[in-house]
């Protein structure tokens, strides 16, 4: 299975400026660098993303898998408008990977492997910065911001306990001149202890006039991003920008294809499910947020795993001992059968005593 991955890029994760020594990043999470007093691995992550045309509203939920000995760490990540966060619910991610599991073929081999197929009050303003809101979720701090310069922005969050890469107020020029907005998460654990295991998603809402998910911090990034996304609209979707990610599933889904009320809930009456993996994009590449529009079509796709059955024969494969023990067996039995119908020579009465 795979909170908090990118949160529509999670454009930066940080580490909390309390911290006595900072670390070059051990990797990085859609937003450039995750940094922390030691090396800070993510093993898992991936983010539902719903969009209504309707109200032209977005919901992002993300869930981060993590295995660090680090205790305080941060992020930013931008949104387009002013976004709301609330917990997410684990189980969801859960109950999506089973409705869109591989189909399983069974494919009989005879001939062995040799055939293999390959802080500040909420409405506070610092500067040109302003808080739009505050809250604890968990183990999160969650602040939504709006800022009208990225030098702004850095010192904000400076001031307010993060330390950032002089690169990233570089890198979120483009949002600010287009005039979206902020998610700055604080991860502190409950109690003693690190920062490790399977943390809690967040759910993120906001309004945008098309199915966007927030990429272009990313390019900061010193290895490569791994991005899974569960998008749910009207219809199957495409990407419209950027290197297209692998289709794994794609078809409806209804409410009474899953448990959890709340997921019944999200899901209204029923919506199209585009599965999108990539477990390995360059920083390089990325030069735009991904978005996505409705597809010509709603064919529907689901990924095909292929499982391989021996055939065997006396612990031996198949398809060798038909094809060359039973021509074995055959010769034998002719040359038998020939020499029993071979006329016995006999024995002349002149030899005879």
């Amino acid at each position: 299975m795979r909170v908090l991955a990118r949160l529509a890029a999670v454009a930066g994760v940080l580490a909390g400026a309390s911290l006595a020594a900072v670390a070059q990043p051990a990797w990085a999470c859609g937003c450039g660098a995750m940094v922390s007093d030691s090396s800070v691995i993510v093993s898992d992550e991936t983010s539902i993303v719903r969009y209504d045309e309707r109200t032209r509203t977005e919901d992002i939920v993300m869930r981060l898998s993590i295995d660090s000995d680090t205790t305080d760490a941060a992020w930013l990540f931008p949104t387009p408008t002013k976004a709301q966060v609330k917990p997410g619910d684990r189980a969801w991610f859960e109950q999506l990977d089973r409705l869109t599991e591989p189909r399983v073929v069974t494919r009989s081999r005879w001939f062995g492997s040799g055939d293999d197929m390959a802080g500040a009050a909420p409405g506070s303003a610092d500067g040109r910065v302003t808080v739009l809101g505050e809250r604890r979720i968990g183990p999160f701090e969650v602040a939504t911001l709006d800022a009208e310069d990225p030098s702004a922005l850095a010192g904000w969050l400076r001031a307010n306990g993060y330390r950032l890469s002089p690169k990233l107020g570089r890198a979120l020029r483009p949002y600010v001149r287009e005039g979206w907005k902020y998610v700055a998460v604080k991860l502190t654990p409950q109690g003693a202890g690190s920062l490790t295991g399977a943390l809690d998603p967040l759910h993120v809402t906001f309004r945008t006039p098309e199915l966007v998910y927030p990429m272009r911090l990313s390019r900061l990034a010193t290895t490569d991003q791994a991005l899974h996304l569960y998008v749910l609209a009207g219809h199957r979707v495409e990407q419209t920008s950027a290197i297209p990610l692998r289709k794994s599933f794609a078809g409806p889904v209804t409410p009474g294809q899953v448990a959890s009320p709340g997921l019944k809930g999200f899901l209204g009456d029923g919506m199209y499910l585009t599965e999108l993996i990539d477990r390995s994009i360059r920083p390089s590449s990325i030069e735009d947020d991904y978005r996505f529009a409705a597809a010509d079509s709603d064919t529907p796709y689901r990924d095909v795993v292929y499982e391989t059955d021996d055939v065997e024969i006396l612990g031996l494969p198949a398809g060798w001992v038909i094809v060359i023990g039973v021509p074995m067996l055959l010769a034998t039995a002719f040359t038998v059968v020939t020499l029993r119908r071979r006329p016995r020579r006999g024995v002349s009465p002149e030899a005879r005593v």
